[in-house]
């Protein structure tokens, strides 16, 4: 049996057997109170490392590998978030935007593509191939670093879940990317902000460090948000940050400088996906 037909047989067979083997893990998980949202997350990415991982056997692909592993991490995280959080509902801003572009059609995709394209759903269970990962799946070359910082940026940080919604927000509103911002008011609820901070966010042309001052700091919790979401705006508003931002934020942050670059890697991952975003004009999901 040659390689790509031993890959194509160990696939139905591991399809067959993730079916079988997830689908009664979600029925114990439904079973013991846990919401369905949480139990369908278990079952895909049961699914999708299974099939990650024959891949991996089969082509020696180390893409594969490392999504296994990021997957179960964005997992872990995500299931811990999502327990018993009734998101409400929301106005969006970016839902009827025309798509210029989704990135390569199935039928045009390469092997490469493909690939890619396995490693990004496996390590984002709920979302898929969604946002800015259609477009960079165009150029492998991009879209494969571009998804691996983005789930360092995402899953690797020291920062909280809520705290790096916190960037991500301020990032969205700075750069005027409705579709980021809209994604990312669900998932900053989940990690616990209230909508009443989200909304004093200032949007577009309207957001300045001094915005952010006057109407987001006063709503915030501890020292630890106050300081992120001012050394953020200033970042964002400045391109650059002052002595006193960087020294009062890194006394804060228990004196590392590694957890400013954790900052900065955030808002600038984040700005690479709003250019996308609003170059391409993909739409957020309703």
């Amino acid at each position: 049996m040659n390689r790509k037909r031993a890959y194509v047989v160990g696939t139905i067979f591991l399809l067959m057997a993730s079916v079988a083997s997830t689908s009664a893990v979600r029925v114990g998980l439904h079973h013991a109170g846990y919401p369905s949202s949480m139990t369908m997350k278990v079952f895909l990415f049961a699914a999708s490392c299974r099939l990650l991982t024959v891949r991996a056997y089969f082509t020696s692909s180390t893409s594969a590998v490392e999504s296994v592993a990021f997957a179960a991490r964005n997992t872990s995280k995500s299931l811990s978030t999502d327990a018993d959080i009734d998101i409400p509902d929301y106005p969006r801003t970016s839902v009827g935007f025309e798509p210029r572009y989704n990135g390569p059609p199935e039928d045009e995709m390469t092997e490469e593509q493909r690939e890619i394209r396995d490693a990004i759903v496996a390590s984002r269970p709920r979302t898929g191939l969604s946002g800015p990962f259609g477009p960079w799946l165009a150029v492998p070359a991009i879209a494969q670093p571009a998804q691996s910082l983005g789930r360092a940026c995402r899953y690797g940080t020291s920062l909280s879940f809520q705290e790096s919604e916190l960037v991500i927000l301020l990032t969205g509103a700075k750069m005027k990317s409705h579709s980021e911002f809209d994604i990312h008011v669900g998932e900053a609820l989940k990690s616990g902000w209230s909508y009443d901070m989200i909304k004093a966010i200032p949007r577009d042309d309207d957001f300045t460090a001094e915005a952010v001052q006057k109407q987001v700091i006063p709503l915030l919790e501890n020292d630890r948000q106050r300081a992120i979401a001012t050394f953020t705006a200033e970042l964002l508003d400045t391109c650059t940050i002052s002595d006193e931002t960087y020294e009062n934020t890194k006394k804060v942050l228990d004196g590392k400088d590694s957890a400013l670059v954790e900052i900065t890697s955030i808002t600038g991952y984040y700005t690479y996906v709003a250019y996308t975003l609003n170059a391409f004009r993909i739409p957020s999901k309703k």
